[in-house]
């Protein structure tokens, strides 16, 4: 998909939208953003108009204004620019799938392997043990719910604190990387309900206890299948044996099991 002259409206500005509709602007796209839930300050609105040249809205606005939506997997069904754009053919793509259409972009990534972990448990432990494991023979980064570290010899430093593990915040994460001046070769991410489909290596922890998202119209289990039927050729998953789901997935996969 090219990333460029099209109009996009990003919902969902509280978890991890507002980085995506900065980078789709940077892109040379026109971006709206859509605060769903009123959350976020008027300041950050005001900056996000004025500096970036983002307009937002708290309502929702009509699907037929823009080429293509961003949504979390996580946003009620029934939200009315949603329901708009299902009716009129018009693509929604998740907040995981866009993000893996920026990262593609990304020519600083180059040579850098990926690791995504995701699951309902043990999400940072088995990110964090992979990364103390990996930093042995190389320089990882490593962003999880505990912050985000360089890596190297079994020994971690913080490089910044306080982000989320929302897919928008991967590229936030990338950023604060390279503007510190690190240039690793593996980065290791947990993410939150699912894959980008960019990783070389995707790590699925757990499928249960599963729960509800989307106002209860679907299941996280779903969601966090991203992580397989979005996986790229020629990339590895390892799959918890219990997740008798992800494995029956694995086998339409274009990925190694």
């Amino acid at each position: 998909m090219g990333l460029n002259r099209k109009k996009f409206a990003v919902l969902d500005l509280t978890h991890g939208g507002i980085p995506i509709a900065k980078s789709l602007v940077a892109a040379g796209n026109k971006v709206v953003g859509i605060d769903v839930y009123g959350t976020i300050e008027p300041n950050i609105l005001l900056e996000l108009e004025e500096t970036h040249g983002i307009p937002c809205s708290k309502t929702p606005l009509s699907a037929s204004e823009f080429d293509i939506l961003v949504a979390p997997v996580h946003l009620d069904s029934a939200y009315p620019m949603l329901i708009e754009a299902r009716a009129q053919g018009k693509r929604v793509f998740s907040h995981h799938e866009i993000v893996r259409e920026i990262l593609k972009s990304d020519s600083r990534l180059s040579g850098i392997k990926t690791v995504e972990v995701t699951g309902v448990k043990a999400k940072t432990s088995t990110a964090s043990l992979l990364a103390d494991m990996l930093s042995r023979q190389f320089e990882v980064v490593l962003h999880t719910s505990r912050g985000l570290e360089y890596w190297k010899a079994g020994t971690s430093s913080l490089i910044h604190r306080g982000l989320s593990i929302t897919p928008g915040s991967i590229l936030v994460a990338i950023e604060k990387v390279f503007e510190a001046g690190f240039r690793p070769e593996i980065f290791i991410f947990e993410i939150s309900i699912g894959g980008t489909g960019t990783a070389d290596f995707g790590i699925l922890t757990t499928l249960l206890p599963d729960y509800g998202i989307a106002n209860n119209t679907a299941l996280a289990s779903e969601a966090k299948l991203q992580l397989v039927r979005q996986a790229k050729s020629g990339s590895t998953l390892l799959i918890n044996v219990g997740a008798e789901k992800a494995l029956k997935t694995a086998k339409m996969s274009q990925a190694k099991v």
